[in-house]
């Protein structure tokens, strides 16, 4: 039964209700938008085939007709489109949200030598696909860029596209996983130059990547500076291909007594029940 939209409790609970509503009712409004523009695409071909034939007959005051309803379809098409791509994100956004609502407090580095190692085996441990036989790991990874450039990672893990994705921009993209560990607090500096080297790398391989991890060793007197912060959360990294283009927002892990804090939280793979997470206290 529809309750009363005026009626509100607790503000906070009923934002994440509605926006469970609308997350239950997204597969049937992206089910209707597909069906929506395909009968919009036959219609533009009927009526192009109209144009075609008040062309040929002289015919004006039909032309026109025809010619502002192909105009229209177009233009309903190119919303149905956004309203596609809106829907998509949102139901996507709402899933990693509520993952690390649901999350536990802490997560904790599994065992290894390095920091990267141990991170690695932390990401192995909750994204199975990065276990897949075609996935190359490399500690380190030493690829090259578009600008003809070498670049080094700690850790570079990629799985390659096909290749119909390669020559054409369809099929099977892949992903890539970039990871470089730095001795201290990361600077503005160091951020700018590793989202370069993997928009260079990506430019290149044409695999979008994944995950941008910046790794680091954090003592208790170490604290994040605010632009880097800003500089993490607002501008990620992005890969053209063809018309579509693909963004992925940098991510500062930082290790402190075996405990991992992430600047934001990137929720990648499977959810489990039991998925750790830390809070974003570190800066």
């Amino acid at each position: 039964m529809q309750q009363d939209a005026r009626a509100v409790e607790n503000p906070i609970s009923a934002i994440f209700d509605l926006s469970e509503d609308v997350v239950r009712q997204a597969p049937v409004i992206r089910t209707m938008v597909r069906y929506t523009s395909a009968f919009i695409i036959v219609w533009l071909f009927i009526d192009f085939i109209l144009i075609l034939a008040t062309l040929a007959e002289g015919l004006l005051v039909l032309l026109i007709i025809t010619f502002v309803l192909f105009v229209v379809g177009v233009i309903a098409l190119v919303l149905l489109r956004r309203i596609n791509r809106f829907f998509k994100y949102y139901v996507s956004r709402h899933s990693s949200i509520k993952a690390v609502r649901d999350m536990d407090p802490m997560v904790y580095a599994p065992q290894g030598k390095t920091v990267t190692e141990r991170f690695v085996a932390y990401l192995k441990g909750h994204n199975p696909a990065i276990s897949r036989r075609n996935v190359e790991v490399a500690m380190p990874g030493i690829v090259h860029g578009k600008q003809a450039l070498e670049y080094r990672f700690d850790a570079y893990i990629k799985e390659p596209a096909s290749g119909f994705w390669r020559i054409f921009g369809y099929g099977k993209h892949g992903f890539a996983i970039y990871i470089k560990e730095f001795d201290g607090v990361p600077t503005l500096k160091g951020m700018r130059s590793f989202k370069d080297a993997v928009e260079d790398v990506s430019a290149r391989s044409k695999v979008p990547p994944k995950r941008i991890v910046a790794l680091w060793k954090r003592t208790e007197d170490q604290t994040l500076n605010d632009e880097v912060y800003r500089y993490v959360t607002k501008k990620p990294a992005s890969m053209k291909r063809g018309f579509r283009k693909f963004t992925c927002s940098m991510e500062i892990v930082s290790e402190t007594d075996g405990k991992y804090d992430f600047i934001p939280h990137m929720v990648t793979g499977k959810r489990r029940p039991k998925h750790r997470r830390t809070s974003r206290a570190s800066s």
